[in-house]
């Protein structure tokens, strides 16, 4: 049997470690139009933090359908141990290693992407009322991803 609040305890770590990743590199920012928007993007992601929290609350056991036993848990771990903020990873060591806004947009977007790709498979395991949170927060992750990729071609 599958267990979301697993899968939303690790949401909610990659959002605090997204957050720690663009205070980061909002400190380390040399343009000034990168360091608004990774300062806005790390309130963003502590709000996600808190609206994580609040979803794992209610969340117990899912049982999806799938084609062969065990497809979605293998699908979610999939995407937990290749998402840019794997368990393991400290991004303020990685935003140490960064050497210009552009790798820091660069991984930004991989950031963003893996999350979308993570929060869409979430929309299984919550209630049907609980959707249009997971929609609105793919909403946000999306509109991150385009606001980093304008950034990053002005």
């Amino acid at each position: 049997m599958f267990r979301a609040s697993e899968v939303f305890n690790f949401a909610i770590a990659i959002e605090k470690k997204g957050r720690t990743f663009y205070r980061a590199m909002a400190a380390a920012a040399k343009d000034d139009r990168a360091r608004q928007l990774f300062q806005r993007l790390a309130q963003e992601e502590e709000q996600h933090v808190l609206d994580f929290a609040r979803l794992a609350e209610g969340v117990g056991s899912y049982d999806p359908p799938e084609s062969y036993p065990g497809e979605y848990d293998a699908y979610m771990e999939a995407l937990v141990n290749s998402h840019v903020f794997s368990r393991d990873l400290d991004p303020e060591a990685l935003a140490e290693e960064i050497l210009s806004d552009k790798e820091a947009l660069d991984l930004a977007i991989r950031f963003e992407k893996d999350s979308l790709l993570f929060f869409a498979g979430l929309r299984n395991l919550v209630s049907q009322t609980e959707v249009r949170f997971i929609d609105e927060l793919l909403r946000q992750e999306r509109r991150h991803l385009c606001e980093l990729h304008s950034l990053l071609n002005a």
